[in-house]
């Protein structure tokens, strides 16, 4: 091929592509072109190479250093312990943070740059989407590169074991994602300075919208959802980054995978018998109360509050039902009609002779597990290796978020019905949700099957990706900003007329 002589404005290296390239149409000789003149173009340029390859692993270094925690009391021996470091969720929210920032600012320059040379060679009619793959390509290579070396510096930092290869893949689909939004604004905009202008207000709503800095229940009451994620978080990429970050660094750890199932039970039976059954308990009081208030003043006012109330322990030992198999009788009386003291003696009997024995046979048989395995275990390995193997792999802060330890409403009443608020992380969402769920779920329905979130919640921001790929290879943002425009400039001729 033909070299051209360097461009004085842009310090490019210009292959002219063989005319015989496209004498046959042939878009993957076109796509080697492609992207072997942006590569050459890239190793040529020094601070390029080196902002972007040094740019992963100090961040990794600067931010890992900074939150490698630990108490500096005399009564500490030990120094660093992973386990008790309570910058963990901080460290893997801001790498997602830092994933989404690299792969926008690598990408964000990248079409806009190449304007002047497309231009120039807009008469060979040369394949669009050969030039995009090969954007592409180099970005998601770049990125893994990045992300790669961020990985190994920041976990090693904080001793963050066996997990280098999911928080690898995490943050280079989070990356990745980043690069094909960067790449989207770079064909759409026609300043370098408007899209570095831009990317505050694409990063800002990441970390608002992630459910971390702010917690999903804790936003507008009317833009969000007290039992699953909101709309706002479903569409933001850190919220379900960061979510398969923490879910899997919880369920798959050396220690934990070992109890994971158990411990599910445990919590399970822990929420039903304190929590759920003490609001159901306190539902029939109530319901006997009115009925009796009905009968004996003929106090009318009250049959909507009992209508209420009848109707939340029907859907809720409906559900139980369904789950634990175990029939209540008189689940057809549960209308103001109906319902009577005798109805209500049953439903005390019902929860305490069946669902509270039920629930605490099933606590005390998980329980009796865990003790076998760990004894098992300390047999195998000893005592001392395995507390070690719980300091190495179990972090302490990280636990509390995903088990929502700190919050106080165990469970909330929210339009008739009684949403947990207790170990989100052992929650499974309804079989009729398809990939939404609450926070920190520990799996998904994803095509009428449970799947692990941390493969659902890739497969949603892959699928984000090949969104933003079909959208700039049609140029829709391009089109829309070009759109919006010609409506403001015609608004504004009529104005004047």
């Amino acid at each position: 091929a033909k070299q051209l002589e360097p461009s004085s404005e842009n310090h490019e290296t210009i292959t002219e592509i063989p005319k015989s390239t496209f004498d046959i149409p042939n878009k993957f000789k076109q796509f080697k072109v492609f992207i072997t003149r942006d590569v050459l173009s890239k190793l040529t340029n020094k601070q390029y190479l080196i902002i972007n390859l040094f740019e992963a692993p100090v961040l990794a270094l600067i931010l890992a250093y900074l939150v490698r925690f630990f108490k500096t009391d005399i009564s500490n021996k030990a120094g660093y312990v992973y386990s008790q470091n309570e910058n963990m969720p901080a460290y893997m929210f801001m790498s997602v943070v830092v994933a989404l920032f690299i792969g926008l600012t690598v990408s964000a320059e990248e079409i806009i740059a190449d304007r002047k040379i497309l231009k120039r060679e807009s008469f060979l009619n040369l394949s669009k989407g050969s030039y995009l793959y090969s954007k592409i390509s180099i970005m998601f290579v770049l990125s893994a590169i990045q992300t790669l070396t961020f990985v190994l510096i920041g976990n090693s930092i904080l001793e963050i074991k066996g997990m280098y290869v999911d928080y690898w893949f995490v943050l280079f689909t989070t990356s990745c994602f980043a690069n094909m939004l960067g790449l989207n604004i770079s064909a759409s905009f026609n300043s370098a300075v408007t899209i570095y202008i831009l990317i505050p207000f694409l990063i800002i709503p990441q970390l608002l919208l992630s459910g971390v800095i702010v917690k999903f229940d804790k936003l507008n009451p009317k833009i969000t959802s007290q039992s699953d994620v909101p709309l706002t978080g479903e569409v933001m990429t850190s919220r379900w980054a960061f979510e398969a970050l923490a879910v899997n660094q919880f369920k798959k750890n050396e220690y934990e995978k070992r109890f994971y199932v158990l411990d599910k039970k445990i919590s399970i039976a822990n929420f039903k018998k304190d929590s759920w059954l003490k609001q159901l308990r306190a539902k029939v009081d109530n319901c006997l109360n009115i009925y009796q208030d009905i009968t004996t003043h003929n106090n009318k006012s009250r049959i909507d509050e009992l209508k209420y109330d009848l109707t939340v322990l029907h859907d809720e030992i409906k559900k139980e039902m369904g789950f634990s198999n175990i029939p209540f009788e008189g689940i057809d009386m549960l209308t103001p009609e109906k319902f009577n003291n005798v109805i209500g003696a049953q439903l005390k009997t019902y929860f305490d002779s069946k669902i509270q024995k039920n629930y605490m046979r099933l606590e005390n048989n998980a329980r009796a597990e865990v003790d076998a395995i760990k004894v098992a275990a300390i047999r195998q390995i000893g005592n001392d290796t395995f507390n070690q193997l719980k300091s190495d792999y179990d972090n302490e802060s990280l636990d509390d978020l995903v088990k929502n330890a700190k919050d106080l409403d165990k469970i909330v009443e929210v339009d008739g019905k009684l949403i947990q608020r207790f170990d989100p992380v052992f929650l499974d969402p309804s079989k009729s949700s398809f990939i939404s769920a609450h926070f920190f779920a520990p799996r998904k329905r994803l095509f009428g099957q449970y799947m692990d979130t941390f493969w659902v919640n890739m497969i949603v921001i892959w699928s984000m990706s090949l969104t933003l790929a079909i959208t700039l290879y049609f140029d829709v943002l391009k089109k829309f900003l070009d759109f919006i425009g010609d409506f403001s400039s015609r608004f504004k001729r009529k104005k004047k007329e």
